[in-house]
């Protein structure tokens, strides 16, 4: 499976994050991204949006009776929605969706990991929210949309 699924649907029962819940249970696969990265944290702005994004995502996935590396699509859209909610979508993306998407791409290429899909991605290409702070990505939309702030 090559991993260019634009939809949960598209990918094989057996190849879904579901399969590993067990396998995940008490695991801070977060950590050991954080451990592998260790030496880009060349500034206080880089290791900022890492803490902040797993304290974010980490919060999100528990409340929706999730780990943190097994995550679907719908889980990222309501993630990108509540953070939109109050933020603006440059800050969405700068400062949360980066470090995200840099954690599902670590874990599809880490050999420890049976990730062949990356859901950030797939919400990108399926969702409203994810997908307008791809197209923000992309500079194709205004970047302000959203709430008020920029925290």
């Amino acid at each position: 499976m090559g991993g260019c699924q634009k939809r949960l649907s598209d990918v094989p029962p057996g190849d879904r994050f579901a399969t590993y819940a067990e396998r995940y249970d008490g695991w801070d696969v977060w950590a050991d991204f954080r451990a592998s990265r260790s030496n880009e944290f060349d500034s206080q702005g880089y290791e900022r949006t890492f803490t902040k994004t797993a304290r974010s995502w980490k919060a999100h996935l528990r409340e929706r009776g999730r780990h943190h590396a097994l995550a679907q699509p719908a889980d990222v859209e309501t993630w990108c929605a509540a953070l939109a909610a109050s933020r603006t979508r440059r800050t969405v993306y700068s400062q949360y969706w980066v470090r995200l998407e840099e954690f599902y791409t670590w874990l599809r290429f880490h050999a420890d990991h049976p990730h062949r899909y990356q859901p950030v991605l797939m919400a990108a290409a399926t969702t409203d929210t994810a997908g307008r702070i791809w197209e923000t990505k992309l500079g194709r939309l205004d970047t302000t949309g959203g709430g008020e702030t920029d925290a």
